[in-house]
């Protein structure tokens, strides 16, 4: 196992400056999900880590070497591709100890890693099939096997459950967390999906723009978002925000936590609205609700009683409503203008 630490790193592509002085240590042994919207530089510092895309400046740490001029062969690290990069014309077993061959591993070595690796995947009964007869699942953990092994001591993976159908995808989210517990290995995990990062991450590095927004537990970030962008991102359906008048600042809650009705209540905001779309997500149902001000709000509810083009109440109760500032980050309750914030969000 092994710590990741990011020390003043900066990438450039010819001119573009992709991450500037970024500092970051991921925990040695943790599940560590990097997740942000496409292009915010969370793949290139997972290449990084690798050393097959080398940063212009700064220093790279795995544990306690400096990795910034070894090759990527050389860096104990095992990297699985969202596409597996396996062979088709080679078995299962061949896939998996190709890179053993490669490097010389004796056959009987070979024969032990590669038993090993199929049975903490699950695969020991297909090791003379081809994977052009396997799932897509299966073909995952013929990478995964690959991977495991190199006997890492850090595991990189980008986005490696995107080819597969949203229920495959729940199942080896399971598989990857199970791994991780067997393996006690440090995961670095590459998603743009926040899902993924909130059900598989013990830490999230949200990344907008080549910045990190946050680094938190799932819970921590969710319940206690340190600015907008963590705040809308994180989170499904979305929290719902508004601008508060005159202020510059905006006034957020979360669907779930949101109200709805058809008398005006007076708890935190209440606002009038019709709704605009219901959706029933089985025990679910998901309300648009839209103002006269054009803004539209989700309210998450089990309340099945309401039905488009009604006239409603929506809002959240005081203590389920963030405060963000003008420059989009958040104001908490023991800021000065908190006080403040809240009367202004009563009189909406």
């Amino acid at each position: 196992m092994a710590s990741i630490t990011f020390q003043n790193v900066t990438k450039k592509f010819d001119k573009n400056v992709v991450i500037e002085n970024l500092d970051l240590e991921i925990k040695d042994g943790s599940f560590t999900v990097l997740v942000g919207p496409s292009g915010c530089g969370k793949t290139t510092l997972l290449r990084m880590i690798a050393g097959i895309g080398p940063q212009t400046s700064g220093k790279i740490m795995i544990g306690d070497k400096d990795v910034t001029e070894i090759k990527p062969g050389q860096r104990s690290v095992a990297m699985v591709f969202q596409n597996y990069a396996i062979y088709p014309t080679m078995s299962v077993r061949g896939n998996i100890e190709f890179g053993l061959k490669n490097n010389h591993v004796p056959k009987e070595k070979r024969e032990k890693l590669v038993l090993e690796a199929c049975e903490k995947v699950g695969m020991l009964e297909y090791l003379d099939r081809k994977p052009g007869t396997l799932s897509g699942g299966q073909r995952q953990r013929i990478a995964l096997a690959r991977a495991i092994v190199k006997k890492p001591s850090v595991f990189l993976m980008d986005e490696p459950l995107s080819n597969l159908d949203a229920k495959l995808r729940v199942q080896m989210r399971v598989e990857l967390i199970e791994l991780h517990n067997k393996l006690k290995t440090t995961f670095v995990y590459v998603t743009h999906d926040q899902v993924e990062a909130m059900s598989m991450a013990d830490t999230i590095v949200l990344m907008n723009n080549g910045k990190i927004q946050q680094i938190a537990s799932p819970s921590v970030m969710y319940r206690d978002p340190d600015n907008l962008f963590t705040a809308r991102f994180i989170g499904s359906p979305a929290m719902n925000i508004r601008k508060l008048r005159d202020t510059g600042h905006m006034v957020g809650f979360r669907p779930e936590k949101g109200i709805i009705s058809t008398e005006k209540f007076d708890e935190g905001i209440c606002l009038s609205g019709v709704i605009v779309a219901k959706e029933l997500l089985g025990n679910t149902v998901n309300y648009s609700v839209r103002d006269q001000e054009n803004n539209t709000y989700i309210i998450s509810t089990d309340n099945e009683d309401f039905e488009t083009s009604q006239q409603v109440w929506v809002g959240g109760r005081e203590k389920d409503l963030y405060f963000f500032d003008a420059d989009e980050q958040r104001i908490r309750e023991n800021d000065a203008d908190y006080c403040s914030l809240i009367e202004h969000a009563r009189r909406l």
